[in-house]
């Protein structure tokens, strides 16, 4: 059974890439941004999730978190978007 969500380096992982190249070429391509956020339009399309949470910092107090999940809507995307990688991999 495949989860609901996933993160982006499952997703990686699931199509046979490396997960800081993957990561990288989405941040050139403007689909992530410098903190590993998607772009809105990509949100609104349901293909990414953004996953927040807080927690106590011992000295900086409360800190925020947020984490880039993955629908299977937005593996689909990916799959698509690096079909070129995914291929040459599979030659080598």
């Amino acid at each position: 059974m495949i989860p609901e969500y996933i993160t982006l380096a499952e997703a990686a992982k699931t199509l046979n890439l490396g997960p800081r190249k993957m990561i990288q070429a989405l941040k050139s391509r403007g689909i992530l941004d410098k903190y590993r956020l998607p772009n809105w339009r990509y949100t609104q399309r349901g293909l990414f999730k953004v996953e927040t949470k807080a927690f106590n910092h011992p000295v900086r107090g409360l800190q925020h978190s947020a984490k880039t999940l993955v629908s299977p809507a937005g593996l689909e995307f990916l799959r698509k978007e690096f079909a070129e990688q995914i291929e040459m991999e599979k030659a080598s």
